[in-house]
């Protein structure tokens, strides 16, 4: 049996492959832009019911990370992608929040624009 946050965190990674950005299904030591990471979000599951039958919401973050070799460029190349992941969101997520883009620090490799796209799924055992 799958648990059911990996088959939504699945989901995720299988919607976003394929168009254009490498896509990470957990967090890499040094994300390579442009890039999208999912990972869980915190609270990370909701029980609503327990038992012989699971049913929970499952909440995840979808990072996006772009170079900014060009600030300009980098706020046009992250907006892009907000709206073209957002477009391929699967149905059965809702989108809670998108953040701003900030600059973020990734240690010796310098820094990297990056904005997050919270979302959850109700997840259900059969």
């Amino acid at each position: 049996m799958t648990a059911l946050t990996t088959e939504a965190r699945t989901a995720l990674v299988d919607a976003f492959t394929g168009y254009g950005l490498k896509v990470y299904d957990t967090v890499p030591a040094v994300p390579a832009p442009p890039c999208i990471v999912v990972v869980p979000d915190s609270p990370w599951i909701l029980p609503e019911r327990m038992g012989s039958n699971l049913n929970y919401r499952a909440r995840y973050r979808i990072l996006i990370v772009i170079s900014p070799r060009n600030n300009a460029a980098a706020v046009v190349d992250i907006e892009d992608a907000v709206d073209t992941m957002l477009g391929l969101i699967p149905t059965g997520f809702n989108v809670d929040q998108v953040g701003p883009p900030s600059l973020s620090d990734t240690g010796a490799q310098g820094n990297v624009y990056t904005t997050e796209i919270a979302v959850s799924a109700h997840m259900k055992e059969n």
